[in-house]
């Protein structure tokens, strides 16, 4: 046996049974009715009384959380936290290293945005791929989640040299997820979708990698900003989508909460449905006060109806 396959077989089958009594209401198509928080959103609340800032967060309503990689503890450890909260995990964003504990210092002032951008680079040097995406396989095991997702590519220029650089990337960690009984997928910005040689480079990542392999986290926000339909791309490529971030943004490009802007929450959730996207966090990228605004926005996401 394979040794991830060894992993996976050990750790996997405790990790889903001990998920299984708090999993919320799934439909039968596998879609997560209540609205998921991405927890960056609650970062510095995390940071300040990590326990507490989860149970605020089920006390509002969520139970589906995305996680950045285990916040700097130990898989296992955020398990119990998580589960004593009654709150389950379906996806992590990738925290290679000790990236976290740099994200943190930049929230708390201590380093600079062109300083952290480049920390961020260099944790996701395409040389380490294979470390750090064994890394988060072995912190998804345990949490039982299903999904890895690489959220980030802030090179300065994005042509086809880095589109190039992410393809090979993304080929190889869908290939180590898949073989460890996960799913690998990419988490879009806005800048993938500008005009490239023709076309995109978003349409060239999903298009020249294996469908089998590689999935997609819509950001609906991000893509609307771009100026595309994110809901027609739900269409044009089937199956590739099976997680989605929701958040709006005003006619000035101003990130605002969910029907504070130009979205269109119940057709992008019907449309998310369709599409066979399992679970929908909402996120917000520019907190100032992020208990009232994840109160708010389980509230607009949890009337909006569903099927």
């Amino acid at each position: 046996m394979h040794r991830r396959q060894f992993i996976k077989a050990c750790a996997g089958a405790a990790a889903t049974a001990s998920i299984a009594g708090s999993m919320p209401a799934v439909a039968s198509n596998g879609y997560f009715s209540r609205p998921g928080l991405q927890l960056f959103t609650v970062m510095t609340q995390l940071d300040k009384d990590f326990d507490g800032t989860l149970k605020t967060v089920s006390d509002i309503g969520y139970r589906q959380v995305e996680t950045m990689g285990s916040f700097n503890m130990s898989a296992k450890e955020l398990q119990t936290k998580l589960l004593e909260n009654n709150l389950v995990t379906l996806s992590q964003h990738l925290m290679p290293g000790d990236l976290y504990q740099s994200f943190s210092r930049y929230y708390r002032g201590e380093l600079t945005w062109d300083e952290i951008i480049k920390i961020f680079i260099h944790a996701f040097d395409f040389s380490k791929v294979e470390t750090f995406i064994e890394e988060a396989i072995n912190r998804a095991i345990p949490l039982g989640q299903k999904y890895i997702v690489w959220q980030v590519n802030w090179q300065k220029e994005y042509g086809m040299k880095e589109v190039k650089q992410h393809l090979k990337a993304f080929r190889t960690a869908g290939k180590m997820c898949k073989e460890a009984g996960l799913t690998f997928a990419f988490h879009n910005h806005d800048h993938e979708f500008q005009p490239l040689k023709g076309t995109t480079a978003y349409d060239i990542l999903v298009q020249e990698t294996d469908p089998d392999e590689v999935k997609m986290e819509m950001d609906f926000m991000w893509a609307s900003y771009a100026g595309v339909d994110p809901a027609a791309y739900l269409r044009k490529y089937p199956g590739r989508y099976k997680l989605a971030h929701l958040k709006d943004h005003d006619k000035s490009g101003k990130i605002v909460l969910p029907g504070q802007g130009v979205e269109d929450f119940t057709e992008l959730l019907k449309a998310a449905e369709e599409a066979g996207i399992e679970q929908s966090y909402f996120e917000f990228d520019q907190p100032v006060n992020p208990i009232e605004e994840i109160t708010a926005a389980y509230k607009y996401l949890s009337a909006i109806p569903r099927k």
